[in-house]
C-alpha cells in the first residue's frame, strides 16, 4: 500500500500531471486512481493536499516530506480482502459471480424413488442467466418452473427470489434442479382419513399446506405464517366461512384495510387467505397463500372441510388420529391446541 501511495504522489508531482475531478464517474481512469491513492493514516490524500499540489508541481522538498510520512503512517488500517477480490476476478473470466464454499444445508427427506443426494441443496448466490441455461440444457426447467421450485424452497413469492438474485443475495439453490421438479415435501397420501373426505393440511415447521381429497394430496404450496409461531396456532379446525373478497381487521403499510381475497375462516382472526409471501413467517397468524394457488384452494374447499395445522410432519401421525376422533361429519370440532 506505501508503494501505491509513492505512486501516486510521482503521477501527481510530473509537470501538467493532473487528477481527474471527483464527480466525473464515467472517466476510464478515475476508479484506478481512487483504488491507488490510498490513505495517510484514516484521511484520504486528496485531503492532505491543497487543490493547487492536484494540479501542479510539487516542491522537491515537500515531495521528500510527505514521502517520509507515508512511511512512517504505514499502510491503511482497513486490510484489502483479497479473498473478495479473487472472486471478483472470477466473475469477470466467468461472466458469473463466484461463491465462496458453504455449508450445504441439510435437504428435506427424500421421497421414494429419489436419494437424499439428488435433493441436496447449497445456500447461495445464483443469476436469471444461470437459470436460463438450464432452460436450454433441459426444455423441462423452464426459467419459470425454475423460479417456482426456488419460490418453494426458500418460501417466498417469485418476485421476491427475483429481487434477490437481482442483489446477489444467497438463497437455498438445488444442485440438481431435475429432482425437484415434481418434489413436495408433504407426503403424497395419508393414511386413517376415511372419515375426513376433504382435509386441508398446515405443516408449521416447514411451511407448507396440502389439500387432501380422500387421504391423496390434491395440491400443495409454499406458505407463510405468524411471524411468532404461537400466532398460528396447532389445532383441529374446520372451514367455518368462505369469503371471496374479504377485508382484514388489521391496517396495512398505508393505514386501511387489507384486502385477503379468497379466504377461508379457521378460528378467532385466523384465515387462509391469498396473500404477499416473503418469507415462511410474516402474518399475524393468517396462513397467507401464493395468488396462483389461493383460487384454486377456495374454489375446492367447502365450508365445514377438516383443517388440520400441525407442528411438524413428526406430529402428524397423532394429529391424524385426533382429526379423526374429534370430526364428524356435521359436528363442529373442537377449536384450539391439541
Amino acid at each position: 500500500m506505501t508503494l501505491a501511495k509513492l505512486l501516486m504522489i510521482t503521477y501527481v508531482s510530473r509537470p501538467g500531471g493532473r487528477l481527474p475531478k471527483f464527480d466525473h464517474s464515467e472517466s476510464t481512469d478515475f476508479p484506478r486512481l481512487v483504488l491507488i491513492h490510498g490513505t495517510v493514516g484514516r484521511a484520504p490524500v486528496k485531503q492532505i493536499f491543497p487543490r493547487s499540489y492536484m494540479t501542479g508541481k510539487l516542491n522537491p522538498g515537500l515531495l521528500i516530506s510527505l514521502i517520509v510520512l507515508l512511511f512512517a503512517s504505514g499502510c491503511a488500517q482497513v486490510p484489502v480482502n483479497m479473498e473478495q477480490q479473487e472472486f471478483r476476478q472470477a466473475e469477470e473470466e466467468t461472466g458469473t459471480p463466484a461463491q465462496p464454499e458453504v455449508k450445504t444445508p441439510q435437504p428435506q427427506k427424500a421421497p421414494a424413488g429419489q436419494s437424499a443426494k439428488d435433493l441436496a441443496i447449497v445456500r447461495r448466490v445464483i443469476t436469471e442467466k444461470e437459470l436460463r441455461r438450464l432452460a436450454e440444457k433441459d426444455p423441462n426447467l423452464e426459467f419459470y418452473r425454475c423460479l417456482e421450485i426456488l419460490s418453494r424452497l426458500n418460501k417466498k413469492d417469485k418476485e421476491y427470489i427475483r429481487e434477490d438474485m437481482k442483489h446477489k443475495r444467497p438463497i437455498a439453490v438445488p444442485k440438481n434442479f431435475s429432482a425437484y421438479i415434481n418434489w413436495s415435501p408433504l407426503p403424497g397420501s395419508l393414511t386413517g382419513t376415511g372419515r375426513l373426505p376433504k382435509l386441508i393440511l398446515v405443516v408449521k415447521d416447514i411451511p407448507f399446506l396440502g389439500w387432501y381429497k380422500n387421504g391423496k394430496l390434491v395440491g400443495d404450496t409454499y406458505v407463510c405464517i405468524g411471524k411468532m409461531n404461537t400466532w398460528t396456532k396447532r389445532g383441529i379446525y374446520r372451514v367455518n366461512a368462505k369469503d371471496r373478497t374479504h377485508m382484514s381487521t388489521y391496517p396495512n403499510a398505508y393505514g386501511t384495510p387489507s384486502f385477503m381475497p379468497w379466504a377461508l375462516h379457521v378460528y378467532d382472526r385466523v384465515w387462509i387467505h391469498a396473500g404477499d409471501v416473503i418469507g415462511p413467517n410474516c402474518s399475524h397468524g393468517c396462513i397467507n397463500v401464493p395468488v396462483a394457488y389461493a383460487d384454486k384452494l377456495y374454489n375446492w374447499a367447502d365450508i365445514g372441510t377438516a383443517v388440520v395445522i400441525t407442528e411438524s410432519l413428526r406430529d402428524l401421525g397423532r394429529d391424524i388420529k385426533t382429526a379423526q376422533a374429534e370430526i364428524e361429519p356435521n359436528k363442529a370440532p373442537r377449536v384450539g391446541g391439541i
